[in-house]
């Protein structure tokens, strides 16, 4: 498997200065038996109340569930609105065997949702990157929350909680300076 694309910061990125971006929310992967739309709408209210917190009004949220992205269609329409940036959210769940404690003596392995969270941000003015932070896979997200102490305990985590996740986590590659 090839590693995926380097993080990109320019020197212009100022988090300060995305006060009105357009938004696309990219939602996709393995939505097992639920819909996409049910699996993207708690990511969406989510991400639109995170930002609203840190200042930030995005003038259109578009959502998207399927697995491409048409970065020139969307750069096109935050241009029509007059955005100051267009932030591209990408929320990829994938199912597969993740191990858990693996640095105690009893490492086990369960079938999890796991959740990669790519954030890229462009200049509206000339479609310059200023920000891309791909997944983290040293740090996955995933549905299931471990303490691997003496007390071994496990959860399995909703989706909205899942969702809370990945949303903290491009919240804070965002707003990182």
């Amino acid at each position: 498997m090839s590693p995926g694309p380097a993080a990109v910061r320019h020197p212009d990125y100022r988090p300060a200065n995305i006060r009105r971006p357009a938004v696309v929310l990219q939602v996709s992967g393995e939505f097992a038996s639920r819909e996409p739309a049910a699996i993207s709408d708690p990511f969406e209210a989510g991400l639109i109340d995170a930002l609203n917190g840190q200042g930030i009004f995005p003038l259109d949220v578009a959502v998207s569930t399927s697995r491409t992205l048409d970065r020139d269609q969307a750069l096109a329409r935050a241009r029509s609105l007059r955005a100051d940036a267009l932030l591209l959210v990408e929320m990829r769940l994938e199912r597969k065997d993740v191990v858990y404690c693996r640095e105690t003596r009893r490492p086990f392995a369960a079938r999890s949702t796991v959740l990669a969270v790519t954030l890229e941000v462009l200049r509206v003015a000339d479609g310059a990157r200023l920000l891309l932070e791909p997944p983290d896979a040293d740090h996955p997200l995933t549905d299931i929350e471990v303490e691997c102490g003496a007390e071994r305990s496990i959860r399995r985590l909703a989706m909205e909680e899942l969702a809370g996740a990945g949303i903290s986590r491009a919240l804070t590659l965002l707003m990182r300076r």
